[in-house]
């Protein structure tokens, strides 16, 4: 009995340590809107930005940009307390790196596929596009962004499942 609550104990502070590893704030419409699982949005957010085909920091990427995509009254941001590894197209375009991320920054522009996504690595801040539609749906399925009656994300839902 005693092994089964030390388990129970190590189980539940993984999961809080988990959580407390990313802070993660999604708006819609301004309002602030909570998401029952941080982890497994934060990891489709580091899905599609490693689905991004074309690195486009050098037209796109700014930190003006990313204060007023911050500012924006729909988007996706996650922190990370201890950097992800993910793997990103190079500033060429030619091949992917491996790069520690500290956050990424998603925008949700109704009306229109969201141009760039943003990404903080060291002090470089980054942007890609050309994602992967699939990866994308992974986002837009997520029940509390309320994207699946939204133009252009509800079109993704009918997309079949990739194989």
């Amino acid at each position: 009995m005693r092994a089964i609550a030390v388990i129970a104990v190590v189980i539940c502070g993984a999961a809080s340590a988990s959580a407390a590893d990313i802070e993660l704030r999604a708006v819609r419409h301004g309002r602030n809107v909570v998401v029952t699982d941080s982890e497994r949005l934060a990891a489709k957010l580091v899905a599609l930005v490693e689905s991004c085909s074309v690195n486009s920091t050098a037209y796109a990427g700014s930190r003006e940009t990313w204060v007023q995509i911050a500012a924006s009254d729909s988007f996706v941001h996650v922190v990370f307390a201890k950097p992800r590894s993910a793997r990103l197209m190079s500033s060429n375009n030619r091949i992917r790196e491996q790069r520690p991320i500290q956050a990424i920054l998603l925008p949700l522009p109704e009306g229109q596929w969201p141009a760039h996504i943003f990404v903080k690595s060291g002090d470089d801040t980054l942007s890609f596009t050309k994602d992967d539609p699939f990866v994308l749906r992974e986002v837009v399925v997520e029940q509390e962004l309320e994207l699946l009656t939204v133009e252009p994300y509800k079109f993704l839902v009918s997309l079949p499942r990739k194989q």
